[in-house]
Order: C-alpha cells, then structure tokens, then sequence
C-alpha cells in the first residue's frame, strides 16, 4: 500500500545526499534509494548547509522562485552564460549584474567546506 504524501518541497543534491547518507546509516535503502544516493555524492558541488544558505539567499535576494534556485544549486554554474541558460529556460527578470552576482555566490559556495 502506498505511503501518504504529507507535504511536498523541493531540495538540492546536496540536501538529498544528506538525508540519503543519514538513512543509510540507520538502516538498509531501497534500490531507488541507493542509485539517487549515488547520484547525489557524484553530482553535489557543495555541502548541504551551504547549498540551503544559498538557495534562501537567492530567493530572498533576487526574488528567484525555490524551484529555480534549487536547480542554480544543483547545476552551480560557473559562467554567466550557463548562468542565462538556466534563467532563460524559466523566463526570469534577473539583470545581467545580478546574474555575475549569482555566479560569484555559487563560485564561492563550491569552495567552502561543511
């Protein structure tokens, strides 16, 4: 019998990775389970607390909605134009300032550690 859904919420690789490992630890996972675990440790870019500091600031700050910014967390683009590719497929008002300021936020965020 399925599981009832209680509510929904997107979150990035490195959130996933973190909730995936912390199961992991607990008990066995399911094959599904085990393969996005994998996914989420080849494809993180930084560490989970980093990668909610910043999607909270991209929402705040340039009025991005949550899915949006967590797709800019889990692709973490490095160039502005990787940067347009992502916003222009969601048809987003982000300025071309604000776009090297998002890339220089998410440059930064892949250096820190957890």
């Amino acid at each position: 019998m399925p599981k009832e859904i209680i509510s929904e919420e997107e979150i990035s690789l490195p959130q996933v990775k973190k909730v995936l490992s912390k199961r992991a630890k607990e008990g066995e996972l399911s094959f599904q389970q085990s393969i996005t675990l994998e996914h989420a440790n080849a494809f993180s870019k930084m560490p989970p607390a980093v990668a909610a500091k910043v999607i909270e600031k991209l929402m705040k700050t340039y009025n991005i909605t949550r899915s949006l910014a967590v797709q800019v967390v889990n692709i973490a683009p490095v160039t502005r134009e990787e940067m347009r590719t992502i916003l222009d497929a969601r048809s987003s008002s982000v300025t071309d300032e604000q776009i090297a300021e998002i890339v220089d936020l998410v440059e930064k965020s892949r250096a820190e550690k957890a």
